[in-house]
């Protein structure tokens, strides 16, 4: 599931630059801008048949790849 989650960010973003450090903040290095957060939830929820309301995200509850990945598995398993 999480490299799963790692390819959904990867295609979303547009790079693979991530991967180096999965506890980078997307936000600040430019991987992901609100534009790009919402495509991703869009598709996360697509792949993984989850809810991931935009009002439950806070940016630092959602702003690695790893926290990405852990939220969708909590999502998964609820």
């Amino acid at each position: 599931m999480q490299e799963q989650v790692f390819e959904i960010i990867e295609q979303i973003a547009g790079t693979d630059e991530f991967r180096e450090n999965l506890d980078m903040d997307l936000f600040e290095e430019g991987v992901l801008d609100s534009m790009k957060a919402i495509m991703l939830i869009v598709e996360l929820e697509g792949a993984f048949d989850v809810s991931l309301p935009p009002s439950e995200m806070d940016r630092e509850d959602w702003n690695t790849a790893n926290k990405i990945a852990e939220r969708v598995k909590e999502k998964v398993e609820e």
